[in-house]
Order: structure tokens, then C-alpha cells, then sequence
């Protein structure tokens, strides 16, 4: 039996987050801030995090074999969702392998040729990269370097999964092999009703289901891994992170490392501090303690390390306002239908799991943040796609899928060799199994491009980033306040 210590998945996973912010300290600025940066992320690690994080023995003891096929399975959903460039991509994936070849080959801040440069949610693919740079050194020809490259990007993508998931199980008193590969199954699983909100506005099916409300879009976790890895899992490990505390002395920590992983979700995080705030100090009357944790060195610290990231973000076309990023009403229109399809979008996507979980968890402020939040983040759009719902939901999401999970796994039994289920259980079971069509059709659309052009690796190398890439890149680095101030 091999047993897995609560503590050291925390430990890792802060590392997981703070490894790639170190690195973008060293080699994307000035010598000064590198310095401040990378001493402030290690005195909080190493002087910090155990003083925040509670002191825990928790362990999960599992057999190796079953251990290896767990991380086996991971490995696999990452295949299939593209990882390793050894299977067939989603669309997204185009400007993805872009952004990793550059960074594989080109030197921090990543100039384009027409005098742009990448100014994006890099902090996936920094840590890859620059171990794939050790193989340029030693010598190796571009194209094995880049296979190298995308195989270590499929291990860290998978480590990054493998921590969320260990994160999930020690969450939801997954403790034992039966309730383990359970949780695995939901957490691959895991999605919103779509095929009903599909039968009920006929939209007709496809081979990507989620959009079916035109409107409103939230991701199912597979529909994250195969399209926005590099967003999705950090906000993954992140989301649990914030969970592992009671108070708020260290949470503005976590959002300062996920801002150059992905701007977006901090929404949703936020969300989730200020439930936190209203149902662990406010309703309390525990005021003074709320100034107190919240002015806390680490959050303090925090806000120095928030600055150069969000600057950087910042210098990118579209998050820094050119291109017209402004919160407007999402409905689609004024009419009758359009308020009935956002009803109905959320009562298939978030309000029919909140209602097996509200018993045990009416007292939890995770449940109001979710029912409160989300509502707000699907009616809103921010700029001129649906960006800002897919991702600002991503931790309210995962934290609807803990209070499911947990929920399923308190009212199933394997027992000498008999399951043992709940009644109260069965709907909630029958509604995961109805989502789980959305990341079966997520699967079969691999499957269906695979078997129609008779090749299994259909990646798409094809796109060159320039100054025109809005999402990407901004014009002019020279221009940018990160350059002047903060970037080499």
C-alpha cells in the first residue's frame, strides 16, 4: 500500500503554481524585481504556507497497482484531449502549439517578427518550456526538441490534473479504492445537462454540444482539458487551494500566482473570498479578525507580486481595453424567450445539482456562492465573446462538482463485494450520467475526425501569431508600462 500525504499534495501544488510565477520573475524582468519576486514567492512558501495551511496527517492509502492505473487514466483524458501533440486537437489548439513553439525557441519576451510580442496567460507552458530548452543546448535537431518538448508539456499537464484530482479525494473523504475510482470517474466526467437545454431550445446536435444556448456557455471539465488546459487545470489546483482554509490570510496569494495562468477565473475566485468574508467573519461579527487576516503579511506581500503579472497581462490588445472589453447584458434580447432560455440554462447547468446537494450543505457559503454567482457571471458577457462565463465559472464549477462528488459519495457503499446505494441518491446519479453526454461527444469528435482522415496525431502547427492576434500579443512592447517599468 502506498499512502499519500495530505501535506505534501498541498506543498506540491503550491509549487505547481508558484514554480512557473519564479521563472517568469527570473527571465522576464528587470534583475531587481526578479530578485524581490522570487525572494517574496519562497519566504511565503517556506515561512508561510504551513503556518496557513492547517497541520495535517491526512493520509490516503491506496494499493500501488491502483495507484498507477489512477495516473494511468489521467494520462489517457490528457491524450485524448491533445496533450503530447499524439492525438487529434480541438480548434484551440492551433494558437496553443504557437505559443508553446516560441516559447520553446524563442527567448523571453517573445518578439514576433512584425515587432509584437506574446502577452498572454503564458504560465502553463513556462515551466515546459524551459526545461525543453536544456535539449536546444544539448544539441538536438528543432524537430526532436519540439516532440520532447510537447511530451514534457502531456507530464506536467497530467501532474497538474493528478494534484487537483488527490486535492478532490482528500476534499470529499475519498478514502477508500472503491469511492477513489468513483470520484475519478465524476471528476473526468463532470458537466452540465446539455443534452436537455439541447432537446428543449433545438438547436440540433453536433460535435461540441455546449454552445447549444447560443448565449450562455459553461464547460463541462473534459470540454476544459481538451480546449483551455492552460486555463483550466492551475484554476483547478487553485480553487482547491482556497478551499484548504477557513480565513482569507493567504487567498490573495493564491489569486496574485493565477493571474498569469488565467485572468478571468479570479472572478470567480473573488466570488468565493467574499462568501468566504460574509459567512466566516461577517455573520460571525468577527470584524477585527477580518482586518486582521486580511491585512496579513502574506496578502500584503501578495500585492507586490500581483503588479508585475497583471501588467503583464495587461499589455495584451484585448485585456487592455483596445478592442472594446466592456461588461454588457448577455441575454441575447429583451424578449420573453431569451429570459426563459437563461432559466432554463441555469436550472440544467447548475440549479437541478444544487438541489440534491442543498441538504448537507445549507450551511456551507460554498453553496450560496455558487447559486448566487453564477446567475450574475452567465447574464453578463465581457468584451465581444462568451469568454468571460466559460471562464469566470471554472472555480464555481469545480466547487459544484466537490459538493456533487462528496454528495455521491457519502450514499454509496461497496461492501463485500456488493454496492450498496441510497434512493435518495438515484436522480442525482441519473442526472451525472445524462451530463456525462457532453464529454462522450467531446471523445467522440476525436474518434470521428481520427477514423475520417486515417491519422491519429491531427494537430494543427500551421499558426503564426502576429500583430493582429488580438488575444495574443501586444503591438509594441517598448510602448507597454510592463516594459517600461517592470520587463527586461
Amino acid at each position: 500500500m502506498i499512502e499519500i500525504n495530505k501535506g505534501k499534495i498541498l506543498n506540491l501544488s503550491l509549487l505547481y503554481l508558484e514554480l512557473p510565477i519564479a521563472l517568469f520573475f527570473l527571465f522576464w524582468c528587470k534583475w531587481y524585481i526578479s530578485i524581490a519576486g522570487i525572494l517574496i514567492i519562497g519566504y511565503i512558501h517556506f515561512f508561510q504556507s504551513k503556518a496557513n495551511f492547517k497541520k495535517t496527517n491526512n493520509t490516503i492509502k491506496i494499493n500501488k497497482k491502483y495507484l498507477f492505473l489512477v495516473l494511468f487514466i489521467i494520462l489517457i483524458w490528457c491524450i485524448l484531449g491533445g496533450q503530447g501533440n499524439l492525438y487529434y486537437q480541438s480548434s484551440d489548439w492551433g494558437c496553443r502549439n504557437a505559443i508553446y513553439k516560441k516559447m520553446i525557441f524563442g527567448t523571453a519576451p517573445y518578439y514576433f517578427e512584425d515587432g509584437s510580442f506574446l502577452s498572454y496567460y503564458i504560465g502553463h507552458w513556462i515551466v515546459p518550456s524551459t526545461i525543453s530548452k536544456i535539449f536546444i543546448f544539448l544539441g538536438l535537431s528543432k524537430s526532436i526538441v519540439w516532440h520532447i518538448g510537447n511530451i514534457i508539456l502531456l507530464l506536467w499537464t497530467a501532474l497538474g490534473i493528478s494534484l487537483s484530482f488527490f486535492l478532490v479525494a482528500f476534499y470529499t473523504k475519498a478514502d477508500k479504492t472503491f469511492k477513489i475510482f468513483l470520484a475519478l470517474l465524476i471528476f473526468i466526467l463532470f458537466s452540465g445537462l446539455d443534452v436537455i437545454g439541447l432537446l428543449i431550445r433545438n438547436t440540433g446536435f453536433s460535435n461540441h454540444i455546449e454552445p447549444w444556448n447560443i448565449y450562455y456557455q459553461f464547460s463541462s471539465q473534459t470540454t476544459q482539458l481538451f480546449w483551455v488546459f492552460n486555463q483550466a487545470i492551475p484554476v483547478w489546483v487553485g480553487t482547491l487551494l482556497f478551499l484548504q482554509t477557513d480565513h482569507i490570510k493567504f487567498d490573495v496569494f493564491i489569486g496574485a500566482l493565477l493571474i498569469l495562468f488565467s485572468p478571468l477565473p479570479i472572478f470567480g475566485c473573488f466570488a468565493l473570498i467574499l462568501f468566504k468574508i460574509l459567512f466566516n467573519y461577517i455573520l460571525k461579527k468577527d470584524i477585527t479578525r477580518l482586518f486582521k487576516e486580511g491585512f496579513s503579511i502574506v496578502n500584503i506581500l501578495s500585492l507586490v507580486i500581483a503588479l508585475p503579472l497583471f501588467l503583464f497581462i495587461f499589455s495584451n490588445t484585448r485585456s487592455s481595453g483596445t478592442a472594446g472589453v466592456l461588461f454588457n447584458l448577455n441575454i441575447g434580447g429583451d424578449s420573453w424567450y431569451n429570459w426563459f432560455m437563461l432559466i432554463v440554462f441555469l436550472i440544467v447547468e447548475v440549479y437541478i445539482y444544487l438541489l440534491f446537494v442543498y441538504k448537507n450543505n445549507k450551511k456551507n457559503y460554498l453553496f450560496y456562492a455558487i447559486a448566487i454567482t453564477l446567475p450574475f457571471i452567465a447574464a453578463f458577457r465581457f468584451g465581444t465573446s462568451n469568454d468571460f462565463e466559460m471562464r469566470a465559472s471554472i472555480p464555481l464549477l469545480t466547487c459544484l462538482m466537490l459538493l456533487v462528488i462528496k454528495e455521491v459519495l457519502g450514499n454509496i457503499e461497496y461492501k463485500d463485494k456488493r454496492l450498496i446505494i441510497q434512493r435518495r441518491i438515484v436522480p442525482l446519479i441519473f442526472c451525472l450520467l445524462i451530463g456525462a453526454v457532453t464529454p462522450f461527444v467531446e471523445f467522440y469528435r476525436g474518434y470521428s475526425e481520427v477514423r475520417t482522415n486515417h491519422k491519429i496525431n491531427l494537430t494543427d502547427e500551421s499558426v503564426t501569431l502576429h500583430k493582429d492576434s488580438i488575444n495574443f500579443v501586444s503591438p509594441d512592447y517598448k510602448d507597454t508600462k510592463f516594459a517600461k517599468y517592470i520587463g527586461k
